[in-house]
């Protein structure tokens, strides 16, 4: 009887010790990148963009925000949030590559120039039907507008898919454990 007892405590007491090995993985977030290539790091957020060019013509950076609308029409342009006032309008260098129309609502870093300019009446109507605004509205647009605008040389947005969720992995369990833990719950 000795004999069946004693290993069976020795299982039991070498499970009881032995702590649950689970390992935390942060998937860093996934990107789909348009333009020159870029890294996600060291972005500031889009509010940032008038501070950044207080006291300058044009300041080289890269921004982090949330994309409000893009071109209908081929994504040659898109608007993105920013914390007070107007949405800042990007085009990308040299009309070199477009975003999908399908973007507006994701996540998005970019790198580039931003700078102060003033949009022509024209450009503006052409502008707001190139984002599907009704003729009434376009109609109504008769003054230039001086704003900051950026030209991205690079974009990244970060695929809907991928949500860099913190989850937790366990290792493979033995039935005596599986049963220790269940019953300790």
């Amino acid at each position: 009887m000795k004999k069946i007892f004693l290993p069976l405590i020795l299982a039991f007491a070498a499970a009881c010790n032995q702590q649950s090995t689970e390992t935390t993985t942060e998937q860093k977030p996934d990107y789909e990148s348009f333009g020159e290539k870029i890294s996600p790091d060291i972005a500031v957020e889009t509010g940032q963009v008038t501070k950044m060019l207080e006291g300058k013509d044009t300041a080289r950076i890269k921004l982090k925000g949330t994309i409000d609308e893009v071109c209908q029409k081929k994504g040659c342009w898109m608007e993105i949030a920013v914390e007070a006032g107007e949405p800042l309008h990007v085009s990308f260098k040299d009309y070199g590559f477009f975003v999908p129309k399908d973007a507006a609502g994701k996540e998005m870093i970019m790198e580039g120039i931003a700078f102060r300019d003033t949009t022509s009446v024209e450009e503006l109507k052409h502008l707001a039907q190139d984002a599907g605004k009704p003729q009434e509205e376009i109609y109504k647009i008769t003054q230039p507008e001086i704003a900051i605008v950026f030209e991205a040389s690079g974009v990244l947005i970060r695929k809907a898919e991928n949500t860099g969720e913190v989850k937790k992995e366990e290792e493979p369990t033995t039935g005596l454990q599986r049963t220790q833990r269940e019953s300790r719950t």
